[in-house]
């Protein structure tokens, strides 16, 4: 993960992508939550209508029975008759009365189950297809004794399986006057054919339980799913299970409501069919989304380079800048914020070179220190006291050495000169306040404090001597005569500041110490290097060699000033001899 941390394009990708996973993530639970809601509400739907399926038929057969038994239930001559019929043991008749009746009723005689009992529920007559069967084979004698011994119900509904047959049966109480004479059991078969109506039009397969057994079933239940059908019953909820690679899911209920040791209803519902269309419906919305992230994974990759690639020439760019390197700009690719960016870039980078250039140009006229203060826009006019150090050095007899040369070859020799002697000055951290002539003035200890100001400025005038006698060296080489150099120091206090105009200004220094130090220029002699008695005083540090040459009078000054002669400065703690 250090990498998306370290990668604004990774947090960019890694955005994209996340939000659309979430996003088809959700969706697919959504899906995958109404599918599963779905499949709860076709169950019960389906179950809801396997029992008005089965309930519509189960009244049809109500009634049917209805049409054949009312003749003999509600005619006193038909209870008579099987009253007669009893006593006499002459069922012939009656059998043929129940023959009629079933063919006036158009079902057929060979289409059910008739049963007549006497008082105690021994069958009198049994018919089953038309056709007289001895005994009591569908066992009756149980169902007509309790509506016997019912002080209420005259009619109660059944269901006997006979030659693998299944009856739905009716149980009707016959009485003549207030006597009991015995009932009347007549039932009707649930087909093969009736079963497969019932599933066809609710679209699911379905088995009728009775006494532990599939009694009835529709054509397309196997033995396999009778076995699940059966071991279902066991659970209160349905029960799903996959048969031959197709998943089902089944359900049961009372196949009659108010007796529920009756028979079970069992209905199979194929959950394949019902989660087709939801499944479908998941597979492209994940094929959907896979195109997605593959489609934000490549747009994302695009819109990070888009925004990565800027970013990253801006770093390169800066560091560059950071370097130094204040004419380095960057490509403008567009019109977004990252180019507008890039614009404030490149105009920054403009400003530095600018700033730069007026900061060279600075350096050359006036010190470091004072170019940083004009940089600033801190430049004010007037002047403070400072201690500092002030040196002189003027080249002697440059004026009749330059006769007769061309003004270019004058510049170019005094140049030449004024570099050795302003190396000198810069190595020490002096400030060269300005050029007069043939002649050098440089400060130590301003603008920038320095405690150690007049070593610094003895140091300088030691390199300026040296560095004219390396200058003279080459001249030498060239067949030109030698310069010479006489170097003033002092030290004290002096005024430093701006001076001139508001528009026009120049930071020097002025004061009695200036004025002492090119006082002491004027007196020095070629390589000579003559010093202020504060300036031998104060330059401590090492061991300075310089012999007091008495005091001197001074343009300028009413006192004689003692005069020292520099000849080394040792600061590694010893003279040279």
């Amino acid at each position: 993960m250090n990498w998306i941390r370290r990668s604004f394009g990774a947090k960019v990708l890694a955005a994209l992508v996340g939000t659309v996973g979430l996003l088809l993530a959700i969706t697919l639970i959504t899906v995958r939550t109404q599918t599963n809601r779905q499949v709860r509400l076709v169950e019960d739907r389906t179950v809801q209508s396997a029992g008005e399926l089965f309930e519509q038929m189960l009244d049809l057969q109500r009634r049917q029975s209805d049409q054949v038994t009312r003749p003999f239930v509600e005619s006193p001559r038909a209870v008579a008759l099987l009253d007669e019929a009893i006593e006499s043991q002459d069922i012939d008749y009656l059998a043929g009365e129940a023959s009629y009746e079933m063919i006036r009723s158009g079902l057929g005689a060979d289409a059910a189950l008739i049963v007549f009992t006497d008082d105690d529920g021994l069958p009198v007559i049994s018919m089953l297809d038309d056709q007289l069967i001895p005994g009591d084979p569908a066992d009756v004698q149980p169902l007509a004794m309790a509506l016997l011994d019912s002080d209420s119900l005259l009619v109660m509904s059944a269901y006997r399986v006979l030659d693998e047959r299944l009856y739905n049966m009716q149980v009707h109480f016959l009485e003549l006057g207030s006597r009991a004479v015995g009932t009347l059991v007549f039932g009707l078969p649930i087909g093969s054919s009736q079963m497969d109506e019932i599933a066809r039009v609710g679209a699911f397969e379905t088995c009728l339980v009775i006494d532990g057994s599939c009694a009835a079933t529709s054509a397309g239940v196997t033995s396999q799913m009778q076995a699940s059908m059966i071991s279902a019953l066991d659970s209160d909820e349905s029960v799903r299970t996959a048969l031959s690679g197709v998943e089902w899911s089944i359900n049961h209920q009372p196949l009659v409501s108010d007796a529920p040791a009756a028979g079970r209803t069992v209905v199979a519902i194929q959950l394949d069919e019902v989660r087709a269309p939801f499944e479908n419906i998941q597979l492209t919305l994940l094929l959907t989304g896979l195109l997605a992230l593959l489609l934000c994974g490549i747009a994302g990759v695009a819109l990070s380079r888009s925004l990565t690639r800027p970013v990253l020439d801006l770093v390169t760019a800066t560091g560059r800048v950071a370097k130094g390197d204040y004419e380095t700009e960057v490509d403008v690719a567009s019109d977004d914020e990252m180019g507008t960016l890039a614009d404030a870039f490149n105009d920054m980078t403009r400003g530095l070179l600018l700033r730069e250039q007026y900061r060279s140009v600075l350096n050359k006229v006036v010190s470091e220190d004072v170019a940083e203060e004009l940089m600033r826009g801190d430049v004010e006019l007037g002047g403070e006291n400072r201690t500092i150090t002030a040196l002189f050095a003027d080249i002697r007899g440059f004026t009749p050495m330059t006769v007769g040369m061309e003004p270019q070859e004058v510049i170019g020799l005094l140049n030449e000169c004024m570099e050795r002697l302003s190396n000198g000055v810069d190595a020490e951290g002096g400030v060269v306040d300005k050029y007069i002539g043939d002649e050098i003035m440089a400060v130590f200890g301003a603008p920038v404090a320095q405690e150690d100001h007049a070593c610094r400025a003895v140091r300088a005038a030691l390199r300026m001597r040296d560095g004219i006698a390396e200058l003279n060296a080459e001249r030498a080489e060239r067949g030109k005569e030698p310069l010479g150099v006489g170097i003033g120091i002092a030290s004290g206090i002096a005024v430093a500041g701006n001076m001139g105009s508001a528009e026009r200004m120049n930071y020097t220094v002025l004061g009695e110490t200036v004025n002492l130090a090119a006082r002491l220029t004027d007196q020095a002699a070629a390589g000579e290097i003559l010093i202020s008695e504060q300036t031998e005083e104060w330059a401590v540090g090492g061991v300075l060699v310089a012999p007091c040459i008495g005091g001197r009078a001074l343009k300028g000054f009413q006192a004689e000033c003692l005069v020292y002669s520099v000849e080394s400065f040792d600061e590694s703690g010893t003279a040279e001899s």
